[in-house]
């Protein structure tokens, strides 16, 4: 199976330094313009989806419909949206300051602010990406190719699951950055030496986001 997650565009909440989790912001007139950037790299790749994931949330949503025009429907898929971030939502950090003193900022950025009221926590988060994993591989066929569009901060949750990691690796993923892999679903679940190859599962691209450049 050819497996590829792909980040939203940029939205009008990333240029403005907002939080997002569940707040759900259209993408910008750049975030448009990087989805189009995508979806020709992908034509001229003629990459040829069987199946089209997105998270329902509108910058997911958008980035899924520009880049898909010439793709199978899209599926929209709830545990591919964002980890929520509570009372943060919508915020700027000058704001949330103003309106939540009491909120530790060194102590929440380091736990992705797990500790905010109303946030999920990083245990449902990590079982949230091991869902949406386990879910790819029991749907899907060893011809399929598949793409799903989610968000920076679970996608970190999705890519230690499927790497088979027992620790969640902070990773800055660029809006629009794709990550591509070859994997052997037939083999998937097989002990011993089916685990230690390296000619059956592969790492095409990793944080691709060479369009924009």
């Amino acid at each position: 199976m050819k497996l590829l997650f792909v980040r939203h565009a940029e939205t009008t909440a990333n240029a403005e330094g907002r939080f997002q989790g569940h707040a759900d912001y259209s993408l910008s007139a750049r975030g448009r313009a990087q989805a189009q950037l995508l979806q020709s790299r992908f034509l001229l790749e003629e990459l040829a989806p069987t199946h089209l994931y997105s998270s329902p949330l509108k910058r997911c949503a958008e980035t899924a419909e520009i880049i898909a025009s010439p793709w199978p429907t899209v599926q929209y898929w709830e545990d591919l949206q964002e980890h929520d971030v509570g009372v943060l939502s919508g915020l700027t950090w000058d704001e949330a300051v103003a309106r939540y003193p009491q909120i530790d900022r060194e102590l929440e950025e380091s736990r992705q602010f797990a500790g905010v009221e109303g946030a999920e926590s990083l245990q449902n988060r990590r079982e949230r990406g091991q869902r949406v994993v386990d879910g790819l591989l029991s749907r899907h066929a060893e011809d399929d190719v598949v793409v799903a569009v989610s968000h920076g901060g679970i996608l970190q949750h999705i890519l230690s699951g499927l790497l088979g990691a027992n620790r969640v690796w902070g990773l800055s993923i660029r809006n629009t950055a794709v990550f591509e892999f070859d994997l052997d679903v037939d083999r998937w679940s097989m002990d011993g030496e089916a685990r230690l190859t390296t000619a059956q599962n592969k790492i095409v691209r990793f944080n691709d986001a060479a369009h924009l450049d």
